[in-house]
């Protein structure tokens, strides 16, 4: 029996999970999270082989969780959730330790699939994904990619190209720094860098930046 715990903020996607792998005999989920200090409280007492884990949570960043997990926990597979395609959370959440990627909009038969082959030691991406990944290997993803922002992500990117610290724009859109640093995390995985220069530069070439 494959032991799964799921880990995401939000209680539609809980319940669906739940009812998709409900009817399948060789899988079981032994328990659900929407914060990821529970879950890592959890894991001191008990060991399941899968976590499906939400990559944008609203006490943790999910990629720097699954490193956390993945490096305490090293028999733990974990197979992040997202709905974010781009390959740069891709990346960041197997270069973390994650041994399968997953979009929000999975099918049943795919989430079952998934969770079967990476229990076997395998990896898992969704096609889509492995085309996105093979054709930026080539260079196919040129300045034609462009990233879905938010409005809120595109106030962000638009006072990080000003040079307001953290601070400066938390007070000006009056958020907390905690959810302007995470902001800036995600347009850095949307945009694929790794810097601000990097990202203030994709964005201009984008047409993202006036």
């Amino acid at each position: 029996m494959i032991k799964v715990v799921i880990l995401d903020d939000h209680l539609m996607v809980l319940e669906g999970l739940q009812t998709m792998l409900k009817n399948d005999k060789n899988i079981t989920i032994t328990n659900t999270f929407n914060r990821g200090k529970k879950l890592l409280e959890f894991l001191k007492t008990e060991t399941p082989n899968i976590i499906l884990l939400d990559i944008n949570l609203p006490d943790s960043n999910g990629i720097d969780l699954c490193k956390t997990i993945t490096t305490s926990y090293p028999e733990i597979n974990i197979i992040g959730l997202s709905n974010y395609s781009e390959t740069g959370f891709v990346k960041n959440m197997m270069r973390n330790g994650a041994k399968g990627y997953l979009l929000k909009n999975t099918t049943k038969t795919e989430l079952i699939e998934t969770i079967k082959t990476v229990h076997s030691g395998k990896t898992y991406l969704p096609k889509v994904l492995k085309d996105k990944l093979l054709n930026e290997s080539f260079g196919v993803q040129s300045s034609s990619f462009v990233p879905k922002l938010t409005r809120r992500e595109q106030e962000i990117l638009s006072n990080i190209a000003e040079e307001l610290t953290n601070n400066e724009i938390a007070e000006k859109l009056f958020i907390s720094i905690k959810t302007v640093e995470s902001h800036r995390k995600n347009l850095l995985q949307k945009f694929g860098v790794r810097n601000t220069a990097g990202l203030i530069k994709e964005a201009f070439t984008k047409g993202l930046l006036g």
